[in-house]
C-alpha cells in the first residue's frame, strides 16, 4: 500500500510522483493531471522549487488523489472476492499437481522396474532354476540317496575289514548349490508376484487418483438408485414389502466383489495346491470344479494340459507338485509377460505426460503470475475473465509444449544445459506467456527460413 505520510522535500515530493504515475498506468490509463503537475514543478527553477508555490501545492495535491484512487481501488469488495478466488484455485490446483504428480513418478519408478527385470529374461531364467532344482531333487533326495544318508559315516578302517561299515556318500556342494537354486527360484518368484501385484494396483490408482471422489461418486449413484426403487415402490403401492424386502445391492458393489473373485482365483497356483470348497459348479465338460475358482479355470488350462504330458522329457506333474511343494506362484509356463506390463505401465502414464500434468503446471504457473500481482496493493486487482482467460491460454501453451518436447526440445542442448524438464517449462511459460510467444515466433522463423531455401539451386 502507498505511503500516507507527509512529504516535505519538493525533490522527494517528484519522486513520489514518478512512482504513482508508473504504478497508476499498470492496468488502466495514465493519470494526465499528475503527469502535467509533475512537468511543472520539474520545469521550475532550483530557488523556486519551495513548499508555498502554487505549482508546488498544486503538484502536492495530484499526489493526494492518486494515493486514494490506489487505496480504494485495492480496497473494494469485488477485488476482495477475487482474492478468495485466487487463493482458492491456487490450493485446488497445487491439490492436484501434487496429486498426479505423485502418480506420475510411481509410475515411472514402477516402469523403470520392471524393464530393469525384462532384460534379465524372467521367464528362461525361472524354467532353467526350475529344471535345475527338479533335477538336483531326483539326484540328490532319490530313495536310494536318502537311504544310504542313514548309514554311519566311516572315519577309519579298511575296505577289506568285513567289519567296516558301508560309507555313507556325502555330496555337500551338491547340496548347497541345491539350495542356493531354490533360493534363487523363490526370490525371482517373490519379485514377479510383488510388481504383477504392483503392475495392477498401479493400472487402478492412474485410473482413479482421487479414491474420495470416487467414493463420493459411487455414493450419490448408490443413494440416487435407491430412492428411484422407491418411487418406482411407492407407485405400485407396495411400500411394506419393499421396505421389508432383503436390501438389493449396488451395481458397483457387485462388480467389487466379482474382482474379488477374480483376484483371489487369479493366481494358477492357487488352482492347482489349494483344497476345493464344498461348493461345487458344473464345468463345461462336465467336471466338479469350485464356484470361486471357475474364473481361474481358463487362465489355467494351458498349465493343467502340461500337467499331464512330458515336455521335453520332463513330467509336468512334477514340475507343478514342485511349485505347490515350495509355495511358489507360477511354473515355467504360466510366468506372466514382462514386457506386456511396461506397455500397459506406459499406456497409463502416457495421458498425464501429454497433456494432463503439462496442463496443470502451466495452469498453477500463471495463477503464481496473478497472485504475485494481488500483492502488489497498488495495482487493480485483475476481474476474473482475465484470470480465467490465461489460466486457458498457458493450459493449451503446455500441451502444445508437450506436443513438441520429444521431437523437439526433449533432446535440444539448449535445454539440458539449463536443466529443463518438460514440467519445469510449462510452469515458466505459465507463469510468463511471453516465453511461449517468443517459442513461436522463433518456430515460425525457422520454418519460414527453411520454407525459402525451397526450389534454391
Amino acid at each position: 500500500m502507498a505511503q500516507t505520510t507527509q512529504i516535505e522535500s519538493v525533490e522527494d515530493l517528484l519522486l513520489e510522483a514518478d512512482r504513482l504515475v508508473v504504478e497508476a498506468s499498470k492496468g488502466k490509463s495514465r493519470n494526465e493531471q499528475l503527469i502535467a503537475a509533475q512537468a511543472k514543478v520539474a520545469a521550475l527553477p532550483a530557488d523556486q522549487r519551495k513548499n508555498d508555490h502554487a505549482d508546488v501545492i498544486e503538484l502536492r495535491a495530484q499526489v493526494e488523489s492518486a494515493r486514494q484512487s490506489l487505496k480504494s481501488a485495492s480496497d473494494n469488495p469485488v477485488s476482495r472476492g477475487m482474492v478468495y478466488t485466487c487463493i482458492f484455485l491456487s490450493m485446488l490446483l497445487m491439490f492436484l499437481v501434487g496429486s498426479l504428480s505423485l502418480v506420475y513418478n510411481k509410475g515411472v519408478a514402477l516402469l523403470s522396474e520392471v524393464q530393469t527385470l525384462a532384460a534379465q529374461q524372467p521367464d528362461r531364467r525361472f524354467g532353467q532354476l526350475e529344471r535345475q532344482l527338479l533335477v538336483a531333487q531326483d539326484d540328490l533326495f532319490s530313495p536310494d540317496q536318502m537311504q544310504l544318508a542313514t548309514l554311519p559315516v566311516e572315519l577309519g578302517g579298511k575296505p577289506e575289514d568285513p567289519k567296516a561299515p558301508v560309507k555313507r556318500p556325502i555330496d555337500e556342494l551338491a547340496r548347497e548349490s541345491s539350495y542356493l537354486t531354490l533360493h534363487e527360484l523363490r526370490d525371482l518368484n517373490f519379485k514377479l508376484k510383488s510388481l504383477e501385484t504392483r503392475v495392477g494396483d498401479f493400472e487402478n490408482l492412474s485410473a482413479s487418483p482421487f479414491p474420495g471422489v470416487m467414493k463420493l461418486e459411487t455414493f450419490v449413484s448408490t443413494a440416487m438408485a435407491s430412492g428411484r426403487n422407491f418411487v418406482e415402490v411407492f407407485k405400485t403401492a407396495d411400500v411394506t414389502a419393499g421396505l421389508h424386502s432383503a436390501p438389493t445391492k449396488p451395481v458397483d458393489a457387485g462388480n467389487a466383489e466379482t474382482a474379488k473373485r477374480a483376484s483371489a482365483g487369479n493366481d494358477t497356483m492357487n488352482f492347482f495346491c489349494q483344497a476345493q470348497p464344498a461348493a461345487k459348479l458344473e464345468s463345461k465338460d462336465g467336471k466338479l470344479v469350485d464356484g470361486a475358482t471357475t474364473q481361474a479355470t481358463s487362465q489355467a488350462e494351458l498349465a493343467l494340459q502340461a500337467s499331464e504330458s512330458q515336455v521335453l522329457g520332463m513330467d509336468m506333474r512334477k514340475i507343478v507338485d514342485q511349485a505347490c511343494k515350495y509355495s511358489l506362484n507360477y511354473v515355467s509356463m504360466t510366468v506372466p509377460s514382462v514386457d506386456s506390463w511396461s506397455l500397459r505401465i506406459k499406456d497409463s502414464i502416457d495421458p498425464y505426460a501429454v497433456w494432463i500434468l503439462p496442463c496443470l503446471y502451466a495452469a498453477l504457473g500463471s495463477m503464481i503470475y496473478y497472485m504475485r500481482l494481488i500483492l502488489d496493493t497498488t495495482q487493480p486487482n485483475p476481474p476474473v475473465y482475465r484470470i480465467a482467460h490465461r489460466m486457458a491460454l498457458a493450459a493449451l501453451a503446455g500441451m502444445i509444449l508437450a506436443w513438441f518436447w520429444g521431437p523437439t526440445f526433449g533432446s535440444n542442448n539448449e535445454f539440458k544445459s539449463v536443466g529443463f524438464g518438460l514440467f519445469t517449462f510449462a510452469f515458466v511459460v505459465g507463469f510468463s506467456i511471453d516465453v511461449f510467444f517468443a517459442l513461436l515466433d522463433r518456430l515460425v522463423f525457422i520454418s519460414t527460413n527453411a520454407i525459402s531455401k525451397f526450389g534454391g539451386s
